[in-house]
């Protein structure tokens, strides 16, 4: 059985037509449209920083004219409708038509290897300037003879400079500059791809001439459409997997970028591990667009920077994230025979989000640890039936409690109040004091109840389309890849005949176990530095989260620094600011700075949704235990 959920599908499907019935309009929407509408995508250079998986290269490739072209082609399809409006909005489609030539430049191979050839850095930095604007140059002219334009009919319009910079580019006739960039390109990769380069002063002149196609093109004119008007288009280059470069390569690259005397149109797409821990963090913590504020950090006003993380309105990140992973799942069970066939095409309605409760025996096992608590903090019988008459009257989410959950939110109930009464109470006032503060039965202790029923009694804890998503740290491909075992689940249920829905214990058992495999898995740059910070927080998120009170509420899920004491991790703590910048990169830690607490600023190390699975903790966000950077140092290297 195919299980499209299980491979990064996006990036495997070579149709377009297939590919663009697997792919979501909601991230474009959600990280580029103010971007779009402002133009700022496309008069100077754009970074998208994201961990793997978050959709940088699929948002690339949807970008892409012979995409573009498809789409316009099939404007009355409905199926197609969401994604064109989602272009229109980033502006690189208007009145019907397109208004971006964009290419994507992998650069997983060949340009890497450029920075080891035996040449000085400024040569190797101009080879490897040559070596992108050659390939756009081919990418741009491919992408148009796919969708029928030949060379011959394209004309290049100029940003009006010198002449020799056009004539050093082959001209201003399409198939002269395609003739030429296939030259250079040529030339270049002999030496790259040669066995023992040759010295760099015997480098041919196609590799040493002056070749600057980006300082001279403005636009292409192509002909387009049925009637072949002639449309000024501007070109794209989407320069992928800039994190493959080396760090000084990357660097330079970055810096000529930058130039605003480019005309043409360039994105680099990335990891946070090609940046500098510093850099890292302070992209995060500035957020899209704006400026960061670690010392020595800045954005330049050159550069839109767009960060696929939670940054910003993290409650509206997750409801959109939600309202993506929906649609994106709908998408691939579309894919999949055995749920396509009988129109099982909603991911929600495979998962049952109603909740099992406690076995009789379990519950009764429930009730004499409640009565054994009431007589170690020696609660009367009559307070006793006042809180559960309180509890009573709670109704989550409008439905009415149970047995089991009753109990557990009672056992809270009970040490909140012997927490509130003065010491020696019981005796000197009856025997039935009021607590010094009010206690209020609600969300926070019925969601404690629930966390200590998972560790307690096995309950389960994770179900339901919004856990999953909310498990996925607004990440696709991990949400696809938690999503694939719950998927292949129900299509087993289907080949042996029974109904297809899970239930919850088999949702939160699957999850828990895929998460373990992953944590388990983990396998890039200090992993294993990453894995003991992770294993610190967690298990102290946990230890607290099920303290008798309930005192954290909901649970914790994060670890608190003082914002000024994490303002200082780059001078006092480099080895744990590293690890943070692989932690952040591999969504095992999300950052949330300048978080409101208690009248002060707080920095939190929140846990991604893998973490959060393993260690059975809750999804709910704001929980935190409060700690120092003296205490997190030890833990934050690896044992092995």
């Amino acid at each position: 059985m195919d299980n499209p959920f299980e491979r990064r599908a996006t990036e495997q499907v070579r149709n377009e037509e297939a590919f663009l019935s697997l792919v979501s309009p909601e991230p474009i929407t959600t990280y580029l449209r103010k971007f779009g509408s402002t133009g700022q995508l496309y008069d100077r250079l754009v970074v998208v920083l994201g961990t793997p998986g978050s959709g940088k290269t699929t948002m690339a490739k949807l970008f892409e004219f012979p995409m573009v072209s498809i789409l316009l082609r099939n404007s009355s399809s409905q199926a197609h409708r969401a994604l064109l409006t989602a272009l229109t909005e980033c502006g690189s489609i208007a009145n019907g038509s397109p208004t971006v030539l964009a290419c994507r430049l992998p650069l997983e191979s060949d340009y890497r290897e450029i920075w080891e050839l035996p040449y000085s850095e400024d040569f190797k930095d101009a080879l490897l300037k040559a070596f992108v604007q050659a390939r756009a140059i081919l990418g741009w002219f491919r992408h148009l003879a796919r969708t029928g334009v030949r060379p011959e009919r394209v004309k290049v319009l100029t940003t009006g400079g010198s002449h020799a910079a056009s004539e050093a580019i082959g001209g201003l006739s399409g198939d002269a500059v395609l003739q030429k960039a296939q030259e250079v390109e040529r030339a270049i990769y002999r030496v790259v791809g040669a066995l023992l380069p040759p010295g760099q002063n015997d480098l041919g002149e196609d590799v040493t001439q002056a070749y600057r196609p980006f300082d001279v093109i403005d636009s292409f004119s192509v002909p387009f459409g049925e009637n072949s008007t002639s449309l000024e288009i501007r070109p794209l280059a989407v320069l992928d997997d800039a994190h493959t470069l080396h760090p000084t390569q990357f660097q330079n690259l970055t810096r000529w970028l930058i130039k605003r005397e480019l005309r043409v149109s360039r994105w680099v797409l990335t990891r946070f591990d090609v940046l500098t821990p510093d850099e890292a963090i302070g992209a995060l913590i500035a957020g899209n667009g704006e400026e960061a504020e670690l010392p020595g950090v800045t954005t330049a006003r050159e550069i839109t920077r767009i960060t696929l993380q939670s940054v910003g309105d993290r409650r509206e990140q997750r409801s959109q994230f939600r309202k993506m992973a929906k649609d994106m799942s709908a998408r691939y069970l579309s894919q999949m025979p055995e749920f396509a066939s009988r129109k099982l095409v909603s991911l929600e309605t495979l998962l049952v989000s109603e909740t099992e409760h406690l076995t009789s025996p379990k519950t009764n096992e429930l009730r004499k640890q409640i009565d054994a608590s009431q007589k170690r903090l020696t609660v009367s019988e009559e307070r006793r039936k006042k809180l559960m008459g309180d509890i009573n009257k709670y109704r989550p989410s409008s439905r009415i409690l149970q047995e089991d959950e009753k109990l557990a939110m009672l056992d809270i109930a009970m040490h909140r109040y012997a927490k509130r009464i003065p010491q020696g109470g019981l005796f000197e006032q009856g025997g039935d004091p009021d607590p010094k503060r009010p206690l209020s039965i609600d969300s926070s202790v019925y969601e404690a109840a629930r966390l200590r029923l998972l560790h307690s009694y096995g309950r389960p804890y994770f179900f339901g389309i919004d856990d999953l998503c909310d498990a996925s740290s607004e990440n696709a491909e991990q949400f696809l890849r938690l999503a694939a075992i719950l998927v292949e689940s129900s299509a087993v249920r289907l080949i042996r005949g029974k109904p297809p829905a899970l239930r919850a214990s088999e949702q939160s058992a699957l999850l828990r176990e895929r998460a373990g495999d992953f944590l388990r898995d983990w396998n890039f740059p200090h992993f294993n530095h990453v894995r003991a910070l992770v294993d610190f927080i967690g298990k102290r998120c946990l230890t607290v989260s099920l303290e008798p009170n309930a005192w954290i509420g909901a649970g914790a899920n994060a670890y608190g620094l003082l914002q000024e004491e994490f303002d200082s991790i780059s001078n006092t703590a480099p080895d744990l600011l590293r690890t943070l910048k692989y932690a952040v990169a591999y969504s095992a830690i999300i950052l949330v700075p300048r978080y409101e607490c208690k009248n002060r600023l707080w920095c939190l190390f929140e846990l991604g949704g893998i973490p959060i699975l393993h260690y059975g903790l809750s999804l709910k966000r704001g929980g935190f235990i409060e700690g120092s950077l003296e205490e997190l140092l030890p833990n934050a290297r690896s044992n092995s």
